[in-house]
């Protein structure tokens, strides 16, 4: 029956190589999806750091006498975000 034990170990050979290479190209989506979720974390981790900060309501903070001092805030913390997204989107994560 087994006439051509070679090919079968060829094939076999085969099969193995197609199965790693799947592996790995399943391996390399995955980091692609994990680099573009801690792109996305650092922006909002960012953001709700900064927030945090002005949102402890501390006696004596300079913004809270200022008339722009909430958009001062927000313009900073939307500036950051935006600063990291194009930093991202520079290095090819997003």
């Amino acid at each position: 029956m087994c006439q051509h034990p070679e090919a079968i170990d060829r094939i076999r050979e085969t099969i193995g190589t197609a199965i790693q290479v799947n592996l790995s190209i399943v391996t390399i989506e995955e980091s692609e999806i994990t680099k573009r979720l801690a792109a996305w974390a650092e922006i909002f981790g960012v953001s709700t750091a900064l927030a945090g900060i002005w949102g402890m309501n501390f006696e004596h903070m300079p913004e809270l006498q200022w008339a722009y001092g909430y958009p001062a805030a927000l313009a900073i913390i939307g500036g950051a975000g935006a600063i990291l997204f194009w930093r991202f989107r520079k290095a090819g994560w997003l």
